[in-house]
């Protein structure tokens, strides 16, 4: 197996432990010292913007695009629905947009990235 192959398993891998462990944390009810600041919203982006890394690393021929994004958006709803009926857990909008920004933050790093192998391309072969 190419090292590129298991690089793509061990992505996928790691998306679905991640998964698994999010989701445990999320469905699980908080202590009532816990109290809701800025922090839990930035918590949110970057939690979803590891995931879009993840999911694009797992699959990398395919890009990261909106279909991807839209997979990762229905987990979190999923997830923020579940709260609903979790003692000391609530159905959070701001959460949600917050997941967005973390989709949305990785598709504009990957394609900023994209752009730069392209260019970086270009540069090391002007006969192109």
């Amino acid at each position: 197996m190419s090292r590129c192959r298991c690089n793509q398993m061990g992505a996928r891998l790691f998306l679905s432990l991640a998964l698994l462990v999010i989701t445990y944390m999320a469905l699980t009810p908080l202590p009532e010292i816990i109290q809701e600041n800025i922090n839990d919203k930035l918590g949110h982006a970057l939690v979803f913007l590891f995931l879009a890394a993840l999911a694009h690393a797992g699959w990398p021929e395919q890009g990261f695009g909106w279909r991807h994004g839209v997979w990762l958006m229905a987990y979190g709803l999923g997830l923020e629905c579940a709260q609903y009926f979790v003692p000391g857990r609530f159905f959070s909008v701001a959460d949600m947009l917050a997941d967005a920004v973390g989709i949305l933050a990785w598709l504009s790093l990957a394609r900023l990235g994209a752009t730069g192998c392209s260019i970086a391309e270009q540069e090391a072969n002007p006969s192109a």
